[in-house]
């Protein structure tokens, strides 16, 4: 293989069988995928004598465990926009203003943003289980919090937002780790969409729900029922989610392919259909034996796993060291502006819709939210299975090498849906039209912004899997950060600016966003070359066991 495919991200992904004849013989030795596409190599290649390794558990156990990741985020993303339909009835309880509430989200999402970078450093050591279990625990805690203090006073509803953002931190950072745990890389962009269509879904199906539960019964009661989901979630991930942090050895494709001494890797990703094959992959592991396949019941412990190899001051500092990473302050600054319009919409809804001409009451509030939801989904399949379909023919076209660019031209389109999406609901709703007009431009828009999210998230897995975990605590500290900005300011500046001004702005500053994707798919792989060569996280002494 030439040097430039030792950069991250650039991986060998189809053996296409038109190779000379050594390398044809070196490639049919790997591990390729057993069923469909029998050209598709393994990337990364699963351990061969180790049957606790997640990439070579069962399809069944995989999507268990990865659909339990899923549930967590859906729920936490819930609980987050829980009170859209209720912030009139909050701000009139507590005697306080509109703005006065939309601060109480944004303590939400500062503490997120915050806590995050502490959580993680202990899922790259201890490993994701204690973390998922643990913080899953905690957000049910503060959702029994909330639940008493919306019929006490807006002080310990302030303070108990700002715990449920500390202790739902993890949602954002540790799934998409998960999934490169679990996951090959020719199909990793559906996981990550779904993935996605979770944290968005949850973002819009919870003012849908809560919006009845708050008509009907109060606000106090969507935080008492979101407190039982949350504590049965916890129920189903301690029996069906297992531990995906993997330590042990795998083979490496480099050192197969040019002869290079095998490294381990820390954990990265797979799926569970393989095939085991003769000749020189066996030759890296000649001698060792077999693992003996761990029980279902030691399964179930919280304790035993701990790095040797990583230091919890560095796996805290990496993630601020990734911000110089031109890839991946890209995907921070696009996923960021691309949720935001959750958080903009969460925030706003009741100030554009309660009053008249429309005069929607707590439930029809809620459901606005179906609107993003069928755009959000719609977004999901562009951006997840056909995108990697996508992928996976360039992959071919160029003798059988994925770059991660190969996903970005699909931004076009999010750029193009949130512009216009943006624009029929301003215009629709300044004009006062049926109100279908304003909800059709909305899941225009939110197919977008899903699309947006997605694609930045998987492309920057795809340049850095071995840095899963810390990448993402980089990607959802600034998404934090900028939703936060737009619950300080959005209900103010509606008021006096009005709602087109303040949508339309927000949407050309997205569209600029967008377009700097041009820039990575031109000059993507010679930034992934700079990253690698310049190696800051090694010069700094912070790279510790990250597999390479």
């Amino acid at each position: 293989m030439s040097a430039s495919e030792s950069v991250p991200g650039t991986e060998l992904l189809y053996d296409n069988g038109d190779r000379d004849p050594e390398t044809s013989r070196r490639l049919q030795n790997l591990q390729h995928v057993r069923h469909g596409d029998g050209h598709i190599i393994l990337v990364p290649q699963p351990s061969l004598h180790d049957p606790n390794d997640p990439l070579r558990w069962s399809t069944a156990k995989k999507w268990t465990t990865f659909l339990n990741g899923v549930f967590y985020a859906f729920i936490g993303s819930v609980t987050g926009p829980l009170v859209a339909a209720g912030m009139i009835p909050l701000s009139e309880f507590f005697g306080v203003s509109l703005q006065m509430i939309s601060y109480s989200n944004g303590a939400n999402l500062a503490c997120q943003g915050v806590a995050t970078t502490i959580w993680m450093p202990f899922a790259v050591k201890y490993g994701r289980r204690p973390i998922y279990f643990f913080s899953n625990i905690l957000m049910g805690v503060a959702c029994v919090w909330l639940a008493l203090a919306s019929r006490a006073s807006y002080t310990p509803y302030l303070v108990g937002r700002a715990f449920l953002g500390i202790w739902q931190a993890p949602i954002e950072s540790i799934v998409p780790s998960t999934v490169t745990d679990l996951f090959f890389l020719h199909d990793r962009g559906a996981k990550v969409s779904i993935y996605g269509l979770s944290v968005l879904g949850g973002n819009e199906l919870g003012p849908l729900l809560s919006a009845f539960i708050i008509q009907s019964l109060g606000v106090a009661w969507s935080f008492w029922i979101m407190g039982i989901v949350v504590f049965v979630s916890c129920v189903a991930m301690f029996f069906s989610m297992p531990e995906t942090l993997y330590m042990g050895p795998r083979p490496s494709i480099r050192a197969l392919t040019a002869g290079v001494e095998e490294k381990s890797s820390r954990g990265t990703s797979m799926s569970g259909d393989t095939e085991s094959p003769s000749g020189n992959i066996n030759d890296q592991h000649s001698g060792v034996k077999p693992v003996e396949k761990r029980t279902y019941l030691s399964e179930l412990k919280f304790w035993g796993l701990n790095d040797p190899n990583v230091n919890l001051l560095h796996a805290f500092l990496r993630p601020f060291i990734l911000f110089t990473y031109p890839t991946v302050l890209w995907a921070c600054i696009v996923y960021g502006f691309s949720l935001s319009w959750n958080v903009i919409l969460g925030a706003t809804v009741a100030q554009l819709f309660a009053p008249p001409p429309y005069n929607f009451d707590s439930s029809a509030q809620g459901l606005i939210f179906v609107s993003p939801l069928i755009g959000s989904l719609i977004g999901t399949y562009i951006c997840g299975p056909l995108a990697d379909r996508i992928a996976n023919t360039a992959t071919r076209r160029n003798g059988g090498i994925r770059e991660p660019e190969m996903r970005l031209p699909t931004c076009a389109i999010a750029a193009t849906l949130t512009f216009f999406g943006v624009l029929i609901t301003s215009l629709t709703y300044t004009h006062q039209t049926h109100w279908i007009g304003p909800l059709f431009g909305i899941g225009v828009f939110s197919t977008g912004a899903q699309m947006g999210a997605t694609l930045s998230m998987s492309y920057v897995l795809d340049c850095h899997r071995e840095l899963s975990v810390e990448l993402m605590v980089s990607v959802a500290a600034l998404k934090s950060l900028i939703a936060w900005i737009w619950t300080w300011v959005v209900n103010d500046w509606i008021e006096r600016d009005g709602m087109m001004v303040v949508y339309m702005s927000i949407a050309a500053i997205n569209v600029a966003v967008y377009l700097t994707t041009i820039v990575l798919y031109i000059y993507g792989k010679r930034l992934r070359v700079w990253i690698h060569s310049r190696d800051l996280l090694g010069e700094l002494g912070l790279r510790d066991r990250l597999g390479r």
